[in-house]
């Protein structure tokens, strides 16, 4: 599984779209359960489906053409990214922008995690510290604390000086359908991709309206369990939100009471209304097809041929098997390091890999030793160069050629750095080392 900025985009893509589809169709129908279920699907698809590799040609069979053409340009672009190298400097500016972006990212999971410790040890600290009773299979935490009654799994904490003996039975009712229906499983599973995710603004709005859900679940259970259906509205309207010690608990009051009212007063939604969850399909299959990340688990149909006009590459993903005669030298370079009747594939089950690590290190490695040429500066000369090569069967660099060029110094620079390139592991297909072929651009440019 190899995660890059790509698939955390596909994920924001995928999770703001199936949030508004939430908001738009069920948000304010009372299928609580099939809410809570599309709420947890979605997030998990949405979480998973960016950062998994499986083969998409053995789900869709039909036609390849389609799925090719996509799966070719994420080959394209989404493999090995452009090399942006600047005259002043040759600094790859994605590189150092990537360098930051990880620090950033380490920095925000290490303070998520921090708060998440520190809200479960204060939890930790007053089911320890305080007495408590059991009721049935749950155990009730007494706590002399200024703090809104919750519950963590079977503990249920509430401050018994604050309420009546009437509002404690139906607070601990409403606390018990929590522990009941694993609304715990939830939060800890949220609290969780809220650490790893917190870059995600979509992931605060799916624990909330996960929260929310959860409440409106304990709330019917409690009012259909036989408590009196005003008292505990009137229970629900002399509540003040507290704080929460941490977000994998559930409280009884989450500054969600003017909702909770309103779902408690309205007529239950009609049953064919949840038709509209099958609108989530179709986005879950286009999601898949578009965001799927093959590049490293797809197999090529028999290999692929390939193009020299890039403009034309989404016409290129075939089933015939590309043969390269050695009739001479490209730019010099020797026959021997020409394939020579090879078969060579573009996506295979198991991509070659550079020094054990993705491709992203062979562009690391271009930067470091890429230099602008200095005849190049002198003319003013920048652009693009698209250069293709082959990783062979015994992971050395083979048949580097310009697949569109800007000018000869360019062009040769660009040859002359990936031709030092050491060794790659070979790509696998069928369990046999095979050739893979790569197609990347360099962009020169001047300061």
């Amino acid at each position: 599984m190899n995660i890059s900025i790509i698939n955390i985009i596909e994920s924001a893509i995928m999770l703001a779209v199936f949030y508004l589809l939430y908001n738009l169709t069920l948000k304010k129908e009372t299928f609580f359960k099939l809410n809570r279920l599309y709420l947890i699907s979605s997030l998990i698809f949405s979480i998973i489906i960016p950062f998994l590799n499986f083969d998409l040609f053995s789900i869709f069979n039909s036609d390849v053409n389609l799925v090719g053409n996509i799966q070719n340009l994420e080959k394209g672009y989404f493999e090995l990214n452009e090399v942006v190298v600047y005259a002043y400097s040759g600094k790859l500016i994605f590189s150092a922008i990537m360098e930051y972006l990880q620090v950033i990212y380490l920095l925000g999971v290490i303070i998520s995690f921090a708060f998440f410790v520190f809200g479960l040890s204060k939890i930790c600290w007053l089911i320890i510290r305080n007495s408590s009773q059991k009721i049935d299979k749950y155990r009730i935490i007494e706590t002399t604390n200024n703090i809104v009654p919750f519950s963590l799994f079977k503990w249920i904490i509430i401050n018994p000086e604050k309420y009546s003996s009437k509002d404690m039975e139906q607070i601990i009712a409403h606390e018990k359908m929590h522990a009941f229906q694993l609304h715990s499983l939830d939060l800890i599973f949220i609290e969780v991709l809220v650490i790893l995710f917190w870059f995600n603004p979509f992931i605060y709005w799916y624990r909330r309206s996960i929260r929310e859900v959860h409440e409106y679940l304990a709330d019917q259970a409690v009012v259909e369990n036989g408590f009196d259906h005003l008292d505990y509205q009137k229970l629900l309207f002399n509540q003040v939100a507290g704080s929460r010690l941490v977000g994998l608990t559930s409280s009884f009051s989450n500054s969600l009471s003017k909702n909770r009212l309103k779902m408690l007063t309205m007529m239950k939604s009609k049953n064919i209304l949840k038709i509209k969850i099958i609108l989530a399909i179709p986005l879950a299959l286009v999601f898949t097809i578009l965001f799927v990340n093959s590049s490293d688990a797809v197999k090529a149909s028999a290999g692929m041929n390939v193009s020299n006009d890039l403009h034309t590459q989404e016409d290129t993903l075939k089933t015939e098997t590309v043969k390269i005669i050695s009739e001479g030298a490209i730019d010099g370079e020797k026959k021997s390091d020409l394939l020579i009747d090879e078969e060579i594939f573009q996506i295979v089950e198991n991509m070659p890999k550079f020094q054990g690590q993705d491709q992203d290190a062979f562009r690391l490695f271009i930067q470091q030793n890429l230099k602008y040429p200095i005849e190049a500066k002198k003319n003013k000369e920048q652009g693009r160069v698209f250069i293709s090569f082959v990783v062979d069967k015994e992971g050395q660099i083979k048949n580097v050629k310009i697949e569109r060029g800007v000018s000869p110094f360019l062009d040769k620079e660009a040859i002359r750095v990936v031709k030092s390139s050491p060794n790659w592991e070979p790509g696998t297909q069928g369990g046999q080392k095979v050739n893979v072929q790569y197609t990347f651009p360099i962009v020169f440019k001047l300061n």
